[in-house]
């Protein structure tokens, strides 16, 4: 993919990898909660702590770059992203991961900016360099859950049907 060469681009990113990991907080993901036992419930109060943890960290980063934090869904984003009302445990993982893969692709895109890009967004080198291991660890972590997700999910396969 072509690296980001434009600070509008970059924001924009930000800014829907912000919503969607603080999407994962919130109703739909409390509902499967109600629904897993064992092994899942643990599996998705992870994902679930892992993005609070996420967001706070682009939170931090919207507003060191003065960026005002999205208050509703950035466009190209639905208001509601999780919805998982009468899915099975395979399913709903199954679902998250695709979100999972999406916000590690992203992720690999924000790390990959043009490098005047990310310094016009953060002037201060420390910021850059501080950012730069922030997003490093958040695609680490969504690898990770990647991988969680795909365990859970029993490697489900979702056929399309015309």
């Amino acid at each position: 993919m072509a690296a980001i060469k434009e600070k509008s681009v970059l924001t924009a990113l930000l800014k829907r990898m912000y919503w969607i990991e603080a999407e994962m907080e919130q109703l739909g993901t409390w509902e499967a909660r109600i629904q897993f036992m064992g092994e899942n419930i643990e599996a998705l109060e992870k994902l679930s702590h892992d993005s609070d943890k996420h967001w706070n960290i682009l939170q931090k980063w919207l507003l060191t770059a003065d960026i005002p934090i999205p208050v509703t869904a950035p466009p190209g984003l639905p208001s509601k992203i999780f919805d998982f009302t009468g899915m099975a445990p395979p399913r709903i993982f199954h679902e998250i991961m695709k979100y999972e893969v999406l916000a590690r692709d992203a992720y690999v895109d924000i790390l990959n900016a043009d490098p005047a890009v990310i310094e016009d967004m953060f002037p201060d080198e420390m910021n850059r360099k501080e950012f730069i291991q922030d997003i490093k660890s958040l695609i680490k972590d969504e690898e990770e859950h990647r991988k969680i997700c795909a365990k859970q999910s029993g490697g489900l396969k979702i056929l399309k049907t015309t």
